[in-house]
This record gives C-alpha cells, structure tokens and sequence, in this order.
C-alpha cells in the first residue's frame, strides 16, 4: 500500500515539474523533490513512533549531558523502529532548556504573559529561521601586512580574514501549494526570508529547505584522548521538509503552559557520495523538533528532539593510489607539486579507475575488538555504541549553541510584532 501511495505522489510530482521546467527546475531539483514525499512520510512515522515511546520507554536510555545550577536535562536512547521499507536501528536525543525570563515594559497595558505569549509566537514561527545563524568575532586584520598568496602564504603568519559562524543557516527552496498540488520554486531573495510558518498546513502543503550546520565536525581519536585524532568535517548542506506534523502553533496546550510553538522538519537524503557515509545530508531517516514553551509565569523554555536511524558506515574513503600520490606529493611540497603539474592534478581528480572503498573508522572498531576479544569495547569504550554517543553529544552542543546565540537577537528586538521598525536583517533574513 505504502509503495502504491509512493508511486503515485511521484507521479504527481513529476508531471508537475515537468510543466515547470521551463520556470527554471535543474535535473538536481527534480532529483530531490521526487524523494521528498517518502523522506517526508518516513520522518512522520519516526515522529509518531517517538511520541509513543516516550511514554512506554526505549529499549536503552543513557545520559547525555549534566548541568549544575541550570534548570536543564538532556538524554540520549538506542533503538529499533519498523518503517515501510523495514527495521530501521534508531538513537536519538531529547534535551531541554531554560530559554529566557524576560521582563516586560511598563507601558505594556495587555496582561504581561499575554503579551510575552503574543511576543514568542511572532518570533518563532515568523522569524527564527531567519535569523538563526550567528557570526563570531573576527580577528583585527592589518592591512600593512596582509597575509602573502600562494606558496608564501602556506608559510605565513599574518592575520588573516576568516568568517566564522555557528548556529543553522537555513534558506527555502521549493514549496508545493496545498490547494492545488502546484510545485513551484522560490528564487532571488525569497530563499533567504522563510515563509511565516503559519502558512504550511494552510497555504503551503510543504516547503523544501536547505541547512547549513556551520562549525559541526565528527572527532575519531584513534589512540585516546591525548592521541593524535582524524577529524571529518561534517559541516555540510542538508536538505529539509517542512510540514504541519512538526510545527506546533498552540495556545494553552496544557496546564500551566500558555502556548506551544515551534519548528521542525524531516531531512531528505542526499544523491551525492562523498567522503563522510554518515552526518548532514546522508541520513537514512530522520526528523527535528525545536519547540519553545512559555509558562504561566512567563519563563520561557525550550525543548529540542532529534531522532536519526544509527550509523552503518562512517566514512567512505576512495581506494586511489593514483590520487593519493598525487597530493601527499602536493603536501610535502607545500603546493609546489600543484604549481608545476597543474595539468596533471585535473587528470587525477577525475581519474576514472578506483579499488573499492574503505570505512577506516568503523574498520578500526571491528579490528580492535576481534584481536582483543571484545576487551576494547567493553574495557577501552572502542566501540559503535561510543561513537553513536559521541555524535549525539556533538548533536547536542550544536544545537545549544545554535538556540543561546539565538536569545541574544530574541532580546535584541523590543517588539516582534511592529512589522514597521523591524531591521531589514531580520526581515530579509540575511546581512546587507
């Protein structure tokens, strides 16, 4: 029945982008939207399953994180989930947070909480996702001695300018309209000023989304902690589906909580390999939830899910001698290997013959524990169970990064909803 449903919305889709490709619809786009459905419907069934086994229990649940003095908690959970397509091995963390108490101006007339509720409302369903990637301090860079070019510059220790940012940089690319099953394309400035989230469920059957989770990275030490360690920068793009299923817009949704409100999504898989098997962009299944919670009181608190199917493969390293060669040659030489066979180094980064590939992560695990027996699992935490753990931790930090920083923009506007006198930042959901 499920393959029957996923046939047809593929069907649908198609014929639509296909009276659409003349708007501007590239082979890439009709390769992602005609997965989104099925991503969409698997998120929602990993949702639902949640939902049900946060009341009954997982089959194992651990901590993830402490805070002293902090209203805080915050566990991870291993387990199995059936979709369509089978049994799908599932972790995922729950973690909840102090957000803001804030202090409401005098010349406020309306009940204080009302006007706070009112306040949040506009701010996270409106412009959240505009606004919720932040750029770090830079560091002062002396024009009368700019970093050298080229090989000097490999050499060099002049300041240079570096843009560093944490935090989602989230920017729309597709929606499909709930009327009529239109599937159109947003283009220019439209992909950095989020539609209201109000509008999905209404307007909007679904929006696409592309993520951008800056200064995320997976750390494999392979010797422990004070051994040298291989880095896997995981900073990549993921694409997202928006529906009604993962954003509350509710008032009084329980005793003592004036209003729930929030975004969420289900990530879509990329078609791209690439050297990382596993992080942003290549889950199998998966979905998020960031819902803010403003009391009666009028604190304000967050609550931030992620489930995600567990990890078959970690990395995917290219068996390549040819091109390997090539740029350890181009490392010792500090470039200079590049500058002299520049005609060479097209050839070998397209060089057609491979020898396989390798997970040199997952390998070291299997390795260490068949030679000991299981004694580096059990006694050294070598093992998958770790690594799962350590990549919800990671999961975790980033995104309490990503929801501190954005208190510092929820303050830094004395009114959400004087549309008039809101900078063009937050409007337009990038800098100038």
């Amino acid at each position: 029945m499920a393959q029957n449903i996923d046939g047809a919305l593929g069907r649908m889709i198609h014929t639509a982008l296909r009276a659409e490709d003349a708007g501007g619809f590239t082979s890439e786009d009709r390769v992602i939207l005609a997965s989104v459905e099925k991503y969409l419907r698997d998120g929602i069934l990993l949702k639902r399953w949640w939902e049900q086994a946060e009341q009954t229990g997982y089959r194992h649940r651990f901590d993830l994180s402490r805070s002293f003095n902090r209203p805080e908690s915050s566990y991870g959970f291993f387990d199995e989930v059936s979709l369509p397509e089978g049994s799908m091995p599932v972790m995922g963390n729950v973690q909840e947070m102090f957000y803001d108490q804030p202090r409401v101006p005098a010349e406020i007339r309306q009940p204080a909480t009302e006007w706070l509720r009112l306040q949040l409302r506009e701010f996270v369903l409106h412009y959240f996702m505009r606004v919720s990637s932040f750029r770090q301090p830079d560091a002062f860079v002396d024009c009368e001695h700019p970093a050298p070019e080229g090989l000097l510059g490999r050499l060099s220790w002049c300041t240079r300018e570096e843009t560093r940012r944490t935090g989602f940089g989230f920017s729309q690319l597709y929606y499909k309209l709930r009327d009529t099953g239109e599937v159109g394309k947003f283009v220019g400035d439209e992909q950095s000023a989020i539609v209201d989230l109000r509008q999905i469920g209404t307007k909007y059957e679904w929006i696409v989304a592309k993520v951008r989770i800056f200064d995320f990275s997976f750390k494999f030490k392979v010797a422990g902690q004070g051994g040298p360690e291989v880095v896997f920068g995981l900073n990549e793009e993921s694409y997202l589906v928006l529906s009604r299923d993962f954003i509350p817009d509710q008032e009084h949704p329980e005793p003592g909580v004036l209003g729930c409100y929030g975004i969420g999504y289900a990530f879509v898989k990329s078609s791209n390999e690439g050297l990382v098997a596993y992080g942003p962009g290549q889950f199998d299944a998966a979905f998020e939830c960031i819902h803010f919670r403003i009391c009666q009181g009028g604190e304000i608190r967050v609550r931030m899910v992620f489930v995600v199917n567990r990890p078959r493969q970690i990395a995917n390293v290219p068996i390549d001698p040819f091109r390997w060669g090539y740029r350890a040659a181009d490392l010792l030489s500090l470039g200079l290997t590049s500058n002299l066979l520049g005609p060479l180094r097209d050839a070998f980064e397209h060089w057609p013959l491979r020898f396989g590939a390798f997970d040199p992560v997952l390998g070291f695990v299997s390795l260490a524990n068949t030679v000991t027996g299981g004694w580096a699992g059990q006694s050294l935490c070598i093992s998958r169970d770790q690594l799962d753990r350590d990549f919800l931790v990671q999961h975790f930090m980033q995104h309490y990064q990503a929801v501190v920083g954005s208190l510092l923009t929820w303050r830094q506007i004395p009114d959400w909803l004087d549309d008039a006198n809101l900078p063009n930042w937050v409007v337009m959901g990038k800098s100038s």
